[in-house]
């Protein structure tokens, strides 16, 4: 913490965000948080909702500067315990998100569309993140990537991601910002990559651009290897350096196709995520075809991949 924390101040880092695993596993995490906010970083924790005991809520509440998100799989014991691997877990979860409303400290409802899952559950889920005062739910389909590739068989069906949107549309406007994830996308303009922007230290101090990148590259036949993507060693030396010098834009900038070239839309697109190319087996600098309404996109090998 003496050393990590300070490095990223050095970095410009404006804000810190401690995921996992779960965090509440590790046994000093009220440490952590405690050392960063000292430091004067907003604090933000994920967290699947199972060991978020009242002791630990009131400390983090008298902390102050921390929010917590936290996961939902579904919105049944059925769905969300079966993901989860215990029935239990989904009763565990609701009666904590409860609890860190109370206190304040809920900002966001995570969720991970999957076929256990009907889509009516996440109109359910939208009510109850109204209902607990959540800010944002964004929801993330399952990745075909690195270790996700072995779940690529629970993803969602595209009919599927349409009637979850379907479901989940029109929340906006009672106050919870419902962001759709790599969802079918029929004539929008893609998003940009924050690749440097958002950086990831693993816990081997391993400080990376983008953690979805790693994971991309280690899926069985990636055209490019993880450590592409490594920065520095946060726990080896300073790594302000590092990141300010790693443009991964100019490194591998996007060759636009003719249909980019051809595009009405082609001025407002972010030519989208690095990240899906890597998973697919691409070479950067490809297009983004599974998410680009006007390329034909290759058949798939699993789901659409995570990036927010």
């Amino acid at each position: 913490m003496n050393l990590v924390i300070p490095r990223l101040r050095r970095s410009r880092v404006g804000r810190l965000t401690l995921t996992g695993g779960e965090p509440f596993v590790h046994p000093d995490l009220l440490g952590i948080c405690r050392a960063a906010t000292d430091a004067g970083l907003p604090l933000g924790i994920c967290t699947n909702g199972t060991l978020v005991t009242a002791p630990r809520i009131r400390a983090l509440r008298d902390l102050g500067a921390v929010h917590v998100n936290v996961s939902f799989d579904g919105f049944r014991a059925d769905s969300h315990g079966r993901f989860r691997g215990r029935r239990s877990a989904f009763a565990t979860t609701l009666d904590t998100t409860r609890r860190l409303a109370a206190a304040g400290l809920l900002q966001g409802i995570l969720s991970t569309p999957n076929r256990w899952t009907t889509p009516q559950e996440y109109g359910q889920l939208c009510e109850f993140a109204v209902e607990v005062g959540a800010k944002y739910m964004p929801m993330n389909p399952l990745s075909s990537m690195g270790r996700g590739v072995r779940s690529q068989n629970l993803a969602a069906q595209e009919s599927t991601m349409r009637a979850i949107r379907e479901a989940t549309t029109g929340f906006q406007t009672r106050g919870l910002e419902v962001v759709h994830v790599r969802f079918p996308n029929d004539d929008q303009p893609l998003g940009g990559c924050l690749a440097g922007e958002i950086v990831y230290v693993f816990a081997d101090g391993a400080t990376v651009v983008c953690p979805y990148l790693v994971f991309a590259a280690r899926t069985p036949g990636s055209a490019h290897r993880d450590i592409e993507f490594l920065a520095d060693n946060i726990l080896h030396d300073e790594i302000s350096e590092a990141l300010d010098a790693f443009d991964l834009h100019q490194r591998y900038p996007v060759v636009d196709s003719a249909t980019c070239r051809s595009c009405p839309v082609s001025r407002d697109c972010g030519r989208g995520c690095p990240t899906a190319i890597v998973a697919r087996g691409r070479r950067l600098g490809s297009p983004d075809l599974d998410q680009c309404p006007n390329h034909r996109a290759q058949p798939l090998v699993g789901s659409p991949l995570v990036c927010s």
